[in-house]
């Protein structure tokens, strides 16, 4: 039995719930590392680019050189799921003692910060990169890996959902000097969460083996130009992670100095949260021929109004237009985010067959630099608000609506070079 079997979905769900403990880490990361660096660590902007940055670009030197050590290891679904339980010790232990930053003498702080971020990295590389390309070696077909991948954007939603839950009390514990003692609990939580859900899917997976492959493709592709092919998901995958992150990233910032208020601004990350969550069942059975060239474009079209929405409904405040701007947003946000694992993994279980996980640490690697580039922006706007924090919902918006404007290029040339290989073959 392998994952995203439409008669059996036990294994599907645990992939699900592994996923789930590996984005709470992720946006945990993601949603409250900077804000925890300047809010309640106390660097300034510049040390948490610092910080943040050198620990993405280090993240995808580690995902290409972990890839590489991992993919012989990685020969069938057993061997990955073993690996990505090991990860997530590493992965877990690493965010607990991030968020430990705050106790530090000042001196120290940075350095810790440093320290603690780097091993972070390294250790969810070893627990990504296997359980991604689990997505190619434990999947039978394009409707299986379809289905993979809802229930991996629906378990990324729900942690969304948990860690943007945590940002009205984060807000309103930081106003009386506890915000350090919360993040903390909420990272050990997390933690155990992880490593939990990490080691059940090890243990669902241990009796399986290599997924079925589609025959004629693999056979006309096997050892062929992989990279020739999937060259335009690299780059869809740099855009998702450069543009709409800037809405996510500066939420907290944006509530803290634009709204004032720690019940808007959870309430508006949570429909975000929400609208990425409510969306998969219909994503995953989109009713139309071309399906994931209609979803990227659906999904392109969605995120980039939500952004709009957004931004026209920050100037009066109005809390309406703010949270159905931002669950619009989190609505093509996640159909985005399946068609992107989706067709990613098609791609690599056709053309890249026992290279999965060199070419699933690339996507990361390409994931990381990106957000790098990323880190740069926020702190830059961070500090380019200072002076008036309303510049914060331009950046938000801009982000996005660029982002989903080139997805939906990308998308074009995508379908047009499928069916370009499907007369081929």
């Amino acid at each position: 039995m392998t994952l995203g079997q439409a008669d059996g979905w036990r294994r599907t769900t645990l992939y699900g719930l592994a996923h789930f403990g590996k984005s709470l880490l992720w946006y945990g990361g993601e949603l409250l590392f900077a804000y925890h660096l300047t809010e309640v660590a106390g660097l300034d902007s510049a040390a948490m680019g610092l910080v943040l940055g050198v620990g993405f670009l280090a993240s995808a030197g580690l995902d290409l050189a972990i890839g590489r050590w991992l993919s012989p290891r990685m020969t069938h679904a057993r061997s990955a799921a073993a690996l990505q339980a090991l990860g997530s010790l590493a992965a877990a232990a690493a965010m607990v003692a991030f968020f430990v930053t705050p106790w530090l003498p000042p001196l120290l702080r940075i350095g810790w910060a440093l320290a603690s971020g780097l091993a972070f990295r390294f250790g969810f590389a070893v627990y990504d990169i296997p359980q991604n390309a689990l997505m190619a070696l434990a999947a039978d077909d394009e409707a299986g890996r379809s289905r993979v991948a809802a229930a991996r954007i629906s378990a990324s939603g729900m942690a969304m959902l948990a860690v943007a839950g945590a940002v009205g009390p984060l807000l309103a514990a930081q106003r009386v000097g506890a915000g350090a003692t919360l993040l903390l609990s909420l990272a050990i939580g997390a933690a155990l969460v992880a490593i939990l859900t990490a080691f059940a899917l090890r243990r669902a997976l241990a009796d399986s083996g290599p997924a079925l492959r589609t025959p004629s493709i693999a056979r006309s592709m096997d050892g062929g130009p992989a990279l020739g092919v999937l060259w335009p998901m690299f780059v869809m995958m740099a855009v998702m992670m450069l543009g709409p992150p800037l809405f996510q990233k500066l939420e907290p910032y944006f509530a803290a100095r634009t709204l004032g208020s720690a019940a808007w601004g959870g309430a508006v990350i949570l429909a975000a949260a929400g609208g990425v969550l409510c969306g998969q069942p219909l994503w995953v059975n989109f009713p139309v021929a071309n399906q994931r060239l209609a979803l990227f474009l659906v999904g392109a079209a969605l995120q980039a109004f939500g952004a709009v929405l957004f931004f026209f409904a920050a100037p009066s405040s109005s809390l309406s237009g703010l949270v159905v701007g931002a669950a619009i947003f989190g609505l093509g946000n996640g159909a985005l985010g399946a068609a992107k694992w989706a067709a990613f993994s098609d791609g690599v279980s056709h053309f890249a067959r026992g290279r999965e996980g060199a070419y699933f640490a690339a996507f990361t690697a390409t994931a990381k630099l990106s957000l790098a580039a990323g880190i740069v922006l926020v702190a830059a706007t961070v500090a380019f608000a200072e002076a008036d924090s309303s510049r914060l919902r331009w950046v938000m918006m801009a982000g996005p609506v660029a982002a989903s404007a080139l997805m939906a290029l990308l998308a074009v040339v995508i379908s047009r070079k499928a069916a370009a290989l499907a007369k081929a073959i």
